[in-house]
C-alpha cells in the first residue's frame, strides 16, 4: 500500500492511498463469498451456488460496491498506520473514492484531522484574582434558616383562608374560550403559595380563598411560556381549596440546637455553622483560584481545535447532561420541552464549553510534557491509597478494580493533569479583587456552593467531568 500526506489546513492533511491490485482482488472475492454464502437458488444448496451465477444474479456493480463498503474502513485504518497518522488522527472526512475494478489498483483520498499541538504562552507566575475568605453573620443566619426549614412541620388549618407561605392541596382546571386547556388540569395537587412555581398571578389569586371553597379567576400566560400556543394568551381557571397547611418553623433556641446537632446551645451551633461555612468557602476559593490560573494559561496559549473534536466532546457533554437530568427524576423529553429546544440546539450551545474543555486538556498535557512531569508507579500507588482512604475502600481492591476495568492508564493520565494544575496554580500570584469584583464573585460562589464543606477535588480514581444542567421549572398547565 502506498500513501502520500499533503497538508491542507490547520491540523488537517489529505491522505492519498493506492491499494495494490492483489488486495483489491481479495476484497472483491471476499464480497462474492459473503453474498454467495447467503444465496439459495433452485437446484443448489445454500452457499453452493457457482460464482458465475452469483455475478449474474446480483450484477458485478453490486458486488464491487459491497467490496468497497467492507474494504474502505480496513484500507483507511491500514493507511493511517503506514502514514504514521494513526496516533494523532482525531477524525476523518471528505472521502473521495471512485468505482472499483477488481483487476486493477485502487486509489482514494481522505481528509484527516490531526491532534493539535498547543503553542504555550506564559503559565508560571501568572497574576490571578483571588477573593478573600469571609463568612458574614447574614450567611450564618441564612444557613440556620435552612436548618429551620428542614425541621418545619405542616399543620392543617380549617378556620381561615389561604395565606402566602401556606401549602395548599387543590383541584384546578383551566379553560380558554370555554374549552378545556390540555394539561391545565390537576387533582389533589399540593403547592406552596408564594413559591413562584406556578404561572404568574396563579398563586396570588389563590390567596384569600377559604378552606373548602372554590374560586374562578382570569390570568394571562407569560409571553415566554414554553407552550407556544398558550404564550401571551388569556385563560380562566377554577380552583377548589381542599386543604390548607400552615408551615410551623421551630424557634432558634437551645432546644433547636439539641434537636439538629450534637451541641447543647445555639452559641455552639452558630460557631460550628460558621466554621463549616468558612471551610467550605476556603475550599471554594481554592478551586476558583486553581481554575482561574489554568484558564489564564490556556488563554495565553495558541491552539486551534478541529471541529470534529468539538462535535464529539459536545455530544459527550450532552449525554452527561442526559444522565444528570435522569438523576433528578426527569426525562430529556420533559427537560427539552421546558426549554423549548431540540437535542441539536442543546449540543450546539454546549460547543463553547466543549472547546474550552479540549483546550484545557491539551494545554495541560503540553505543559506536563514541557516540564517533564510524570506519574510513576510508586506515586500512583500512594495517590490511590489516599483516594481509597477517602472512599473508605481497600486500596488493593481499588487497584485490582482499575486493572480489571482497563482504566489504570486513564487514571494515571487524570493524576498527571491534576499534578500539572498544581504546578500552574502553585506558581500563580494571587491578586486581590476590587469591591465590585469581590461582590460578583461571592454572588456566583453562593449560587454554586454546597450547604456543607466538600472535598476540594474528587479522588482521581473516581474523577469524571460533570456537565452543568439547568433546573427544569414545573409550571401549572
Amino acid at each position: 500500500m502506498k500513501t502520500k500526506v499533503e497538508p491542507t489546513g490547520e491540523n488537517e492533511v489529505q491522505l492519498s492511498v493506492e491499494v495494490p491490485a492483489d488486495d483489491v482482488r481479495r476484497a472483491y472475492d471476499r464480497a462474492v463469498t459473503k453474498v454467495r454464502s447467503e444465496l439459495q437458488l433452485p437446484g443448489f444448496r445454500k452457499g453452493r451456488v457457482p460464482v458465475t451465477l452469483v455475478v449474474q444474479q446480483f450484477g458485478v456493480d453490486y458486488l464491487r460496491a459491497e467490496a468497497l463498503e467492507d474494504a474502505i474502513p480496513e484500507w483507511g485504518d491500514k493507511a493511517l498506520h503506514e502514514a504514521d497518522l494513526h496516533e494523532n488522527a482525531v477524525g476523518t472526512s471528505d472521502l473521495q473514492a471512485g468505482p472499483l475494478d477488481e483487476t486493477a489498483e485502487y486509489t482514494f483520498t481522505i481528509k484527516v484531522q490531526t491532534m493539535p499541538v498547543p503553542e504555550l504562552g506564559a503559565y508560571k507566575g501568572l497574576r490571578v484574582p483571588k477573593r478573600e475568605v469571609e463568612v458574614t453573620d447574614e450567611r450564618v443566619e441564612a444557613q440556620l434558616a435552612m436548618l429551620q426549614e428542614r425541621l418545619a412541620k405542616l399543620q392543617p388549618v380549617e378556620d381561615r383562608a389561604v395565606r402566602k407561605g401556606d401549602f395548599v392541596l387543590m383541584d384546578f382546571a383551566g379553560t380558554q374560550d370555554g374549552e378545556p386547556i390540555e394539561g391545565a388540569e390537576g387533582k389533589d395537587q399540593m403547592y406552596e403559595i408564594g413559591s413562584g412555581n406556578l404561572i404568574p398571578g396563579f398563586e396570588e389569586a389563590v390567596e384569600g380563598v377559604p378552606h373548602g371553597e372554590e374560586k374562578m379567576f382570569d390570568i394571562t400566560f407569560p409571553d415566554d411560556y414554553h407552550a407556544e400556543d398558550l404564550a401571551g394568551k388569556p385563560a380562566s381557571f377554577t380552583v377548589t381549596v381542599k386543604e390548607i397547611k400552615e408551615k410551623i418553623v421551630p424557634d432558634l433556641d437551645d432546644a433547636f440546637a439539641v434537636d439538629v446537632s450534637e451541641f447543647e446551645t445555639m452559641d455552639e451551633l452558630r460557631a460550628d455553622v460558621r466554621a463549616r461555612l468558612e471551610a467550605a468557602t476556603e475550599a471554594g476559593v481554592r478551586r476558583e483560584f486553581r481554575a482561574a490560573a489554568v484558564d489564564k494559561a490556556v488563554e495565553n496559549a495558541t491552539v486551534e481545535v478541529p471541529s470534529t473534536m468539538i462535535d464529539r466532546e459536545a455530544h459527550h457533554l450532552y449525554h452527561e447532561l442526559e444522565e444528570n437530568v435522569g438523576e433528578r427524576g426527569l426525562t430529556m423529553e420533559v427537560y427539552l420541552g421546558v426549554l423549548a429546544k431540540s437535542p441539536e440546539d442543546v449540543e450546539q450551545e454546549l460547543r463553547p464549553q466543549a472547546e474550552h474543555a479540549i483546550k484545557r486538556r491539551l494545554v495541560l498535557e503540553r505543559i506536563a510534557e514541557a516540564e517533564g512531569l510524570e506519574i510513576g508507579d510508586d506515586e500512583m500507588l500512594e495517590l490511590i491509597k489516599t483516594d481509597a482512604a477517602a472512599l473508605g475502600r481497600d486500596p488493593l481492591q481499588l487497584i485490582a478494580d482499575l486493572r480489571e476495568s482497563g482504566r489504570q492508564e486513564a487514571v494515571r493520565a487524570e493524576m498527571l493533569l491534576a499534578k500539572t494544575v498544581d504546578l500552574v496554580a502553585d506558581a500563580a500570584v494571587p491578586v486581590p479583587l476590587t469591591e465590585e469584583e469581590e461582590a460578583a464573585e461571592e454572588d456566583a460562589a453562593d449560587a454554586a456552593e454546597p450547604d456543607d464543606a466538600e472535598p476540594e477535588e474528587a479522588p482521581a480514581a473516581e474523577a469524571a467531568d460533570e456537565a452543568a444542567a439547568d433546573d427544569a421549572v414545573a409550571d401549572a398547565g
